[in-house]
């Protein structure tokens, strides 16, 4: 122990300098300031390519070629068709702090372009050898101008170009030996490259970018001119999975806006590398909004543990947000955190809600009929799921139908001429598991257990939210020992935590006493709940793991009260347990995240059978 403490005291300890050796404090010299600053805002190729293809987008570019060798580490090069830079202008684009985004402090408030700092360019230019050629429209040619590691810029010369920009940045961080040695391989320098245009490429449909490494092409992405490309561009950047399967997010409240696509429940990551959010156009990173979009899918997620896939834009009044947070512009400071957090939750469960039987993916003819979404990349509707017009026989309120197993439902006519329901009409059951059934598209295949349990757990979720909160106060308080810190926060809490079924008290600075729970909960481990608890109102500000809890207890409850395999039923009862799945939320799934039902077109059965081959 005493070892210990003799080396924690010699790791803390600090340096004392004496009067005599202390140096002056003097100004540093431009190019050690620069090369700090580059410390900030360049780390590797990504963040050079991140700041250059920006600066396209800002031009007005409607076309950026992107050419990289030795994953960035040897040379970017990045051409657009952007309204240019004049020739007096050029060295001064090179000076640290000169921008043309930004006019005086009050546009600071309302910033709509991706850069404004004023600090790239001379960054990049101070840690590599960088070359800028330029040419606006009512010049004849270009100029070129060139500077080697944060020296002296050199004078524009004339140089032939199209309009447009063209920049080069080669041997980063060459005069830098200490920040070089950390890159990283070839390859994964290349991978962050790769993720990087994805993400330029879904901020910005209406741009035609391309990407090429060692002298080979490989990613296009043509401006999305049609849903087609639109549907092209996001194979590319997901897989055509994501594209033929995706869900739309079309949600507005109280002047904020969401926009995008969410993969489908049982379509996620072991890794959040497939997450892109955006905020009035830019591509930022956020922990917290990124968690309350993983909390949407908790109640159709399979395996807590992997990671839900989105591209979701966010629009609002750029006032709300601070986006001079960091020199990189990665990161956004809300104004309202809690509000935004909250709403991006109901944005994606609100889409989830939507993706039940009733509506289905597009194909392709459908998806050319749709028209794009606007230029910021945010989409205008709808654009991955179409509803099929079902009739309002079966939108009727099934509340009392599903407090029971599905029986003896009212018979619907197969023979009339109505259109047929989403889900079709019940003609058999398989291996005493699975309901077959036909409609427009083909064959549907329904796992009645899942289905029921998930309509089993909607009405018991229902039951509960409409009902009084029940509270069971507990004979012996439960004492929690916990931080000063944490004791503080749910102290501040203590409103929060009663609407949850909670009484929370101060035991003493570092304890908290909990008088009651949620009867729902009484046989939880309730000392493991309100840690939890706790750490979320920390880390995110607020919480649903009772929510979360509460749910997993429903969830068992409708497991064992749902139909059990090798259970015969009727046609009529079959056709109960469509009609129903047709009008519950979140139908496409059980409590567990399994699908309850696929569908076979008629095309993928004939295929089969090589019909018409």
């Amino acid at each position: 122990m005493e070892n210990v403490e003799h080396s924690v005291t010699e790791l803390t300890s600090h340096h004392q300098i004496s009067t005599e050796s202390r140096s002056r404090i003097r100004r540093l010299d431009d190019r050690v300031i620069d090369k700090i600053a580059a410390g900030e805002v360049v780390e590797r190729p990504a963040s050079v390519l991140k700041e250059l293809v920006e600066n396209s987008i800002d031009a007005g570019a409607r076309k950026i070629e992107i050419e990289v060798h030795s994953g960035g580490i040897q040379s970017i090069l990045v051409r657009d068709d952007g309204i240019g830079i004049p020739r007096d202008e050029l060295n001064l684009a090179l000076t640290r702090h000169a921008t043309s985004k930004l006019a005086d402090f009050d546009s600071l408030e309302r910033i709509k372009t991706l850069g404004f700092r004023g600090e790239a360019l001379p960054s990049i230019a101070s840690v590599s050898r960088m070359s800028m050629i330029s040419r606006t429209a009512d010049e004849s040619h270009g100029w070129k101008i060139s500077c080697d590691g944060g020296g002296v810029v050199s004078e524009p010369e004339p140089a032939p170009h199209s309009v447009g920009t063209e920049i080069e940045v080669q041997d980063l961080f060459f005069n830098v030996p200490a920040r070089r040695k950390f890159l990283r391989t070839a390859s994964t320098e290349f991978s962050h490259l790769r993720k990087l245009v994805k993400q330029m490429a879904l901020s910005r449909m209406e741009i035609d970018i391309r990407l090429q490494h060692n002298g080979r092409q490989v990613d296009r992405y043509p401006a999305a001119s049609s849903e087609g490309a639109l549907k092209s561009r996001l194979t590319t950047v997901f897989d055509s999975h994501m594209a033929d399967n995706s869900i739309s997010v079309e949600f507005e409240e109280n002047g904020i806006r969401a926009a995008g696509w969410i993969a489908p429940p049982d379509y996620t990551r072991s890794q959040p590398d497939l997450q892109f959010l955006f905020v009035n156009g830019r591509g930022i990173r956020d922990r917290r909004l990124a968690h309350g979009i993983k909390q949407a899918y908790m109640d159709v997620l399979f395996d807590s543990g992997r990671f839900p896939i989105f591209a979701l834009y966010l629009n609002f009044n750029p006032e709300l947000a601070d986006v001079n947070v960091h020199p990189t512009k990665s990161e956004v400071r809300f104004k309202q955190s809690r509000e935004i957090y909250w709403f991006i939750l109901r944005a994606v469960r609100n889409a989830l809600s939507g993706d039940q039987p009733g509506t289905r993916r597009m194909s392709r003819s459908a998806l050319d009929s749709v028209e794009l979404p606007n230029t910021a990349g945010f989409p205008d509707r709808q654009q991955n799921t179409m509803r099929l017009p079902v009739e309002s026989i079966w939108a009727t309120d099934t509340s009392e139908t599903q407090r029971q197993m599905p029986r003896q439902s009212e018979s619907i006519d197969k023979d009339s001429p109505s259109v047929v329901p989403p889900l079709g009409f019940a003609i058999a059951q398989l291996g005493g598991a699975y309901v077959l059934a036909e409609n427009k598209e083909g064959l549907v295949i329904v796992d009645m257990h899942a289905a029921h349990e998930r309509l089993n757990y909607e009405r018991l979720k229902a039951d509960y939210e409409s009902s009084t909160l029940q509270v069971q106060t507990v004979i012996v308080p439960h004492v929690i020992k916990v931080s000063s810190q944490e004791a503080e926060i749910a102290i501040a809490n203590q409103e929060l935590l009663a609407d949850l079924g909670f009484d929370v008290s101060l035991a003493s600075d570092t304890a908290i006493s909990i008088r009651s729970v949620p009867r729902i909960l009484k046989d939880c481990d309730i000392e493991k709940l309100i840690r939890d608890v706790i750490s979320d109102l920390i880390e995110h500000g607020s919480t649903n793991r009772v929510e979360h809890v509460r749910n997993e207890l429903l969830a068992t409850v409708a497991c064992h009260s749902s139909i059990r395999a090798n259970q015969q039923l009727s046609i009529q009862e079959m056709d109960a347990l469509l009609r129903q799945m047709e009008v519950t939320e979140h139908s496409g799934y059980c409590s567990h995240g399994r699908p309850t039902w696929n569908q076979i077109t008629m095309k993928e059965l004939d295929r089969l059978f090589y019909r018409g081959q």
